[in-house]
């Protein structure tokens, strides 16, 4: 852990204290951060693969579709372009509700952290789910806490508060 604690004291985390997303965002980094360096823990990939997966499908039925209304008329074509067309929508609606629901979290190899910030309260919550556990050991901070008035990451003590949660 100080080997992360000397990278980040070397180039501080900086965002936006007014935009929640971008703040969620490096919290998120650090938590990855933690995971990979202090608990030695691998993070699945399976998200970023279905997203590459229905992207390169995506990108290939657009082609396809592009190429035949620019080279014939669509009458002559329309068996082929409205299935296509209705694949198009489902496969990018699948995925939508996967990630949605199921691809938010970030999965490692012995627990699945899931993160949140909600706009009214400015808060950070991580719950994560151990893979022997049914009840997820929850941590709320508030981003206030978090990040100085400069938008810099205090991250010694997010550090420290990520070893006591993983310690539990």
């Amino acid at each position: 852990m100080d080997n992360l604690k000397a990278r980040y004291n070397k180039s501080p985390l900086r965002g936006d204290i007014y935009s929640l997303s971008e703040l969620k965002i490096i919290l998120d980094d650090v938590v990855r951060d933690f995971m990979e360096n202090v608990k030695n823990s691998k993070q699945s990939k399976v998200s970023t693969d279905i997203k590459i997966v229905i992207g390169l499908i995506s990108t290939a039925i657009a082609l396809v579709v592009a190429y035949l209304s620019t080279t014939s008329e669509f009458e002559h074509h329309r068996n082929i372009i409205a299935p296509l067309t209705l694949f198009y929508f489902i496969i990018n609606l699948l995925g939508e509700i996967y990630f949605r629901y199921v691809g938010s979290s970030m999965v490692f190899e012995d627990r699945v952290v899931s993160t949140n910030i909600s706009a009214p309260d400015p808060t950070y919550v991580l719950l994560v789910y151990n893979k022997n556990k049914l009840i997820p050991s929850k941590y709320t901070k508030s981003v206030f806490d978090l990040f100085d008035s400069n938008g810099r990451l205090v991250h010694e003590e997010f550090l420290d508060d990520l070893q006591g949660l993983f310690e539990k």
